[in-house]
């Protein structure tokens, strides 16, 4: 009985000092998994510039490429389309949103509603269109030649420090007005 329980209590102690656990901000990994779950199939071509991870893929006949920082954490994402793939871009947009951010069906609605995105996507957008949440700022634009959605993950590629906390009671989408 004493040699079961040492070989349940080695086998325990040996898991806890040898399960690898990962901490932290999301990487490409944790975000492609959740984008196959989504039902989208993502081969990834990977570029380096400098610091700075590209991987991209095509879906739809939408690009999807995401930037890593120096220590391998997704920092920003975005999608692009040309006028053949615009009816499929809002639902990898969405798809995405979703994977990086961890939104929910509504806090995306919000989302894309502040970016004038709607339904389908407009034929031009006459600038960029910018909505913050407390961790991400999104960028639009688009025009009757292509279109583009850049998110940015604000703890990893600060524009500044977030004036918010956890406990501050906030709209949960901010437009910025400024073009």
């Amino acid at each position: 009985m004493k040699k079961i329980l040492l070989a349940v209590v080695w086998a325990v102690f040996a898991f806890l000092f040898c399960s690898c656990v990962r901490t932290g901000e999301k990487d490409s990994i944790d975000f492609i998994s959740s984008m196959i779950k989504c039902g989208y199939d993502c081969s990834i071509s990977e570029t380096l510039s400098g610091e700075t991870l590209k991987e991209s893929c095509y879906v739809n006949g939408c690009k999807l490429s995401l930037y890593s920082d120096g220590s391998g954490k997704l920092a920003r994402i975005s999608i692009t389309y040309v006028p053949e793939s615009r009816g499929e871009f809002l639902m990898l947009a969405q798809a995405a949103v979703r994977s990086f951010c961890l939104y929910g069906e509504e806090d995306i609605n919000e989302i894309f509603t502040a970016l004038g995105t709607g339904d389908y996507p407009p034929d031009d957008s006459s600038g960029v269109r910018r909505c913050n949440t407390e961790w991400y700022s999104f960028y639009f634009s688009c025009d009757e030649t292509s279109g583009a959605l850049e998110v940015v993950n604000l703890r990893l590629e600060p524009d500044g420090v977030p004036d918010v906390t956890l406990n501050t009671t906030v709209p949960f989408v901010s437009v910025n007005t400024e073009k």
